[in-house]
């Protein structure tokens, strides 16, 4: 009895800090949607720099014990035993850690964050369309699939900084190019989650049973 009890503190804890950690999220983007004004003009890594900003000195995540990281480096067995350059060790957008003193225990989620637009469209300063296929196919090959592959720790999720278009439309267009990938098993799938701020909350469904969530943070 004493070792089910446990596991269900356990299990609630890391529940708990998990949506702490997306509440945290979505406070951001209401936050920088109502007093920045992200455009298509902006990069990926202004975005990311500005949620950083928001969530390392706000109140909530001070009292719930969250820390934020940004461009984590990802120190894995080949980088500690000199096999591969720490300067090339893999990089994902978002770090957040809380300590649970009780159990000894650090608790992390990971984030990964990619620009996402619906139709082909120009940027200031740039005389080429920025090609949305192109942006699809990356939100797969180093978003989903570096997941899947253990590239990033299989505890966190993706994000889309949709920039232009909607949301739904674009899942639409990923699962298109999953379809062309004979990975239709794989695709995108609505589920209501009960979040303030973000609407738009996609699971997919992987080998081996893991499942990814995704959210889109319409600007």
């Amino acid at each position: 009895m004493t070792g089910k009890l446990n596991s269900y503190i356990t299990e609630s804890f890391e529940k708990c800090f998990l949506n702490n950690c997306l509440v945290l999220f979505g406070e951001a983007y209401q936050y920088i949607k109502g007093n920045v004004g992200i455009s298509i003009d902006w990069e990926e890594e202004n975005i990311s720099a500005t949620i950083f900003d928001y969530i390392d000195k706000s109140e909530n995540a001070i009292s719930w014990n969250i820390n934020i990281s940004d461009e984590h480096r990802l120190y894995y067995r080949n980088v500690l035993i000199g096999n591969i350059t720490a300067k090339k060790a893999s990089r994902i957008d978002f770090r957040l850690t809380t300590n649970w003193t009780e159990q000894k225990k650090r608790l992390e989620y990971y984030i990964e964050a990619k620009n996402l637009i619906e139709s082909d469209c120009y940027k200031k300063g740039r005389k080429t369309k920025i090609n949305a296929k192109g942006l699809h196919e990356r939100y797969i090959n180093t978003g989903i699939d570096n997941f899947i592959s253990g590239k990033y720790p299989l505890n966190g999720c993706l994000v889309g900084y949709v920039l232009q278009g909607n949301s739904n439309i674009i899942v639409e267009k990923i699962n298109d190019c999953l379809k062309s990938k004979n990975r239709d098993s794989e695709q995108l799938l609505k589920f209501n989650k009960l979040l303030p701020c973000i609407k738009f909350c996609f699971k997919s469904n992987h080998k081996n049973g893991f499942k990814l969530n995704h959210y889109m943070l319409n600007f």
